[in-house]
């Protein structure tokens, strides 16, 4: 059983310690309590005030559903089109879930107890009580382990309410509110989806449906009042509501399933403590947070570098994505001095550049022959049932047979390491670390583990290596970005991407999937992600055309990773989609999307400590804020951004309005300033330059410069005409709404704090000189200028240079306290009527 730190499960001591049957056995605590009935065997969680909000089913035997119970799987590994396609075909026996139990161990806080399965065969079902968390694990012993009818899967069931609902299990793309789902926990390649107007199904995405995704997590949240997760790298199932109305199961393909209940009425609260057992998301430079975009070093825009075009248009880019594969295949050798010169030149425009990598090594190739025969002689790949090395197929760059370095010898790691090592010799920042998906299940590993185990930790402990490789080399200045993940892996990530989507609005692959993977993952623990922003998959015959781009871009600029991908992949034709550069909309529409989230660095900074201290994610479902109200369990295309910002992105094909839920309270739209009433739907105008996105009433949202181009900060040889972060550290936006008696408050990243409070009466104004608006934001001594506009009464007003302030005007007191850098700060206060 895993334990928290310091704590031990201590049998009951008796004078002979026998098993022992009778009256149910409490264990009581303050936040949740268990009751387990023995005969009928039943485990009943209990809330501390009082409440059931968890039960297992009864007896069972022979049945999916029940107690405690474990089978013969006999399945088998359906041959796929692409290997990293999972091909299980479950083929189960008979459930065995005895129906009584007796008690093998007690104590304050635990207990254990046997389940009878006749002939020598048995469940075991441990129980321990850990303040607001509830272990149960079974484990299925089985008395004749050659025998082929030998266990290798556990399962247990559970009571459903009729209005009970769940969020998470990791970036699922179909689906926010899983009931009624039966969904797999298996890191896979994405699915293909089959339309615009193709809802999802068992075949979309296909081959294998809504369970598809590169970053499952067995974390759920439940609206009944807590949260599960199954800490096992085994492939685990949820059958949410699919099978029975009244019922659902877990289940793992291991003779050992440990199920954590976490009991909290608050999803948040649930959301803590999960991330505090399994890592919080790390804290990214800076610069991760810049818009990406995929630029090689010879791409060019009527005959210009586009990365000077990028500049010439003033549109806010931080990293250039030159997409130069370095593993596995080692396509820089014999263009290491192109590619570093390549590097020096747009580093002095201000860009940071990253190069491209994964955990595996092509055989067949003249750059890596090097390395390929290498790791074959030293034992450092993953190897078949027979001792070969175990071989894959895959696109990367090119159709490639790959060997997997295996990452659980530390020998393997350090070699992993040395080659990510070339990609910072030449230069880089950093890199797409991609893929991960591909380990088989038969599989040896060194140390010891097979591929059905190693599966879905594998992508983990590529991230790890990447991670402590940097942090070694650059501490703290570096991005990697990783598709595929599982548990635990936020802490070693900086940021995480979505994979491969489809070019359009589909429904379970394009756009609209990309706004539930991100809720779902941030649900999950992952707080830094965002999406291919146009796509990348150009698969189905729907448009890839300028509204679909557009849209998206809309999209990346409330997701806390923006980056631009130009590719229109599929494997059988040439197809082409619409770029940045087709028309000047197009340019002036993304580059305002570019600048507004360029321009949120410091709210992003805020939210990313924020992640990192309490597992709050980035992008948050309304449900972590109002998990009992039902209109927030059907929203999957709407969130908040932090607590001060909501956004609903439209993705939909034609739609020039957005219906969307809003929470309870005020809210101000960002640009026109027309106040909608929260606490039901409402419908925003939304043309095709328009994103959706509004302050709270007491929300604060600190900004950089509106003349910022780069994240990156100057260097000696840093081109001076480039707005990099550096200079513009001498002033800051805040912009913040409030009605009477509303106060806000927030602490950026360098400790700076700052407090806007609105009175409920008007005192004199401040004595600032008095300016045309157009003129607040310059002058160097303090000013204001106040007027109408929308809904609200708008105040700008702007501190003279300092890092601390604190300024009365009218019913407003604006403060600025501990300040680490001087600034002159720019308040814009909507004052709501």
């Amino acid at each position: 059983m895993s334990l928290a730190p310091g704590l031990a499960f201590v049998p009951a001591c008796s004078s002979d310690m026998s098993a022992s049957s009778g009256p149910p056995v409490e264990l009581h605590g303050v936040e949740a309590s268990v009751r387990v009935d023995l005969s009928p065997f039943v485990i009943r969680v209990i809330d501390g005030e009082g409440k059931e909000i968890l039960t297992t089913l009864p007896g069972g035997d022979g049945d999916p559903y029940g107690g405690p119970g474990a089978t013969r799987d006999m399945g088998s590994e359906n041959v796929m089109p692409l290997p990293g396609w999972d091909g299980w075909i479950a083929d189960e026996r008979p459930w065995r879930r005895p129906s009584s139990a007796v008690t093998v161990a007690q104590s304050d806080r635990g207990a254990t107890f046997e389940l009878d399965a006749g002939d020598g065969n048995a469940i075991v079902v441990d129980v321990l009580l850990d303040g607001a968390k509830v272990h149960l694990k079974t484990t299925a012993r089985f008395a004749d382990p050659a025998s082929p009818e030998v266990w290798n899967k556990t399962s247990i069931a559970f009571a459903l309410r009729p209005d009970e609902h769940f969020f998470g299990l990791g970036e699922r793309f179909a689906s926010v509110d899983h009931r009624g789902l039966s969904l797999y926990s298996w890191a896979e390649e994405g699915g293909l989806g089959q339309g615009e107007d193709q809802p999802r199904g068992p075949q979309n995405p296909s081959p294998n449906g809504p369970s598809m995704t590169y970053f499952p997590v067995p974390f759920f949240l439940s609206s009944a009042g807590y949260a599960v997760h199954l800490p096992t790298t085994f492939r685990t199932e949820t059958h949410l509501g699919s099978e029975r109305d009244d019922a659902y199961r877990i289940a793992a393909s291991t003779t050992s399933l440990e199920t954590i209940v976490y009991v909290h009425d608050d999803p948040a609260a649930s959301l803590e403590h999960f991330t505090r057992d399994t890592g919080r998301s790390m804290i990214p430079a800076p610069w991760a947070f810049g818009p990406v975009r995929r630029v090689s070093f010879d791409n060019q825009v009527n005959g210009v570098d586009e990365w000077t075009v990028l500049r010439q248009r003033k549109v806010p880019t931080t990293i250039l994505d030159d997409a130069t594969h370095i593993l596995p295949a080692r396509s820089e050798v014999g263009r290491e001095g192109v590619l570093s010169s390549w590097i020096q030149r747009v580093h002095a425009a201000g860009y940071k550049v990253v190069a491209y990598n994964n955990p595996y090594v092509a055989f067949g190739k003249d750059g890596s022959k090097q390395d390929a025969d290498f790791g074959a002689a030293n034992g450092l790949f993953a190897k078949t049932p027979e001792g070969a090395v175990g071989k894959t197929t895959f696109i990367s760059g090119e159709l490639l047979d790959l060997a997997t370095i295996d990452l659980t010898q530390a020998a393997a790691v350090a070699w992993f390491q040395d080659l990510l090592g070339h990609t910072l010799a030449l230069g880089y920042d950093g890199w797409m670390h991609d893929f991960g998906e591909y380990v088989q299940r038969p599989w040896r590993f060194g140390d010891g583990r097979l591929g059905e185990e190693v599966h879905n930790i594998f992508p983990v402990l590529s991230a790890k290596a990447a991670h402590d490789l940097m942090e070694k080399q650059r501490p703290g200045d570096y991005l990697f970005y990783v598709r595929s993940g599982y548990t635990g892996s936020q802490q070693y990530a900086p940021m995480v991407w979505s994979g491969d989507p489809e070019a359009t609005f589909d429904v379970t692959q394009g756009l609209p999937a990309q706004v539930r993977g991100g809720l779902n993952l941030g649900m999950s623990g992952v707080a830094l992600w965002g999406s291919d922003v146009s796509g990348f998959k150009c698969i189905t015959d729907f448009p890839h055309d300028k509204e679909m781009y557009l849209r998206w871009a809309e999209f990346g600029a409330v997701s806390p990773f923006m980056l631009e991908e130009n590719a229109c992949a599929n494997p059988l034709f040439d197809r082409s989609k619409w770029k940045l550069w087709d028309d000047d909309e197009t340019v002036t529409v993304y580059g305002a999307m570019a600048r507004l989230h360029t321009r949120l660095l410091p709210y992003f900074e805020v939210l990313a400590r924020e992640a990192n201290q309490t597992g709050m994610p980035i992008m948050r479902h309304p449900f972590l804020y109002h998990p009992h109200e039902p209109a927030v369990w059907a929203v999957d295309d709407a969130y908040y951004l932090g607590a001060s910002l909501y956004t609903s992105p439209v993705v939909s094909r034609g739609a020039t309005s957005k219906s969307t839920w809003f929470p309870p309270g005020r809210w101000v739209d960002f640009d026109d300033h027309t106040v909608v009433e929260g606490g039901g739907a409402h419908v925003t105008p939304a043309p095709l330059d328009k994103l959706p996105l509004f302050v709270r009433d007491g929300g604060i949202v600190p900004m950089l410069d509106p003349s910022i181009e780069t994240l990156a900060v100057s260097t000696a040889d840093t081109d001076p005409a480039v707005v990099t972060l550096d200079r513009v550290r001498d002033r800051l936006d805040v912009i913040v709404a409030l009605a009477p008696g509303q106060d806000a408050h927030i602490v950026l990243a360098d400790g700076t704090e700052l407090t806007a409070r609105r009175k409920s009466s008007a005192g004199p104004a401040s004595g600032l000189a008095v300016v045309d608006p157009a003129a607040v934001s310059t002058c160097s001594d303090g000013c204001v200028a106040q007027g109408p506009d929308g809904d609200v009464d708008r105040v700008r007003l702007t501190t003279p240079l300092g890092t601390s302030s604190s300024v009365a005007h009218e019913d407003l007191e604006l403060v600025v306290d501990k300040g680490a850098t001087s600034r002159r700060v720019r308040w814009d206060v909507l004052r709501l009527r």
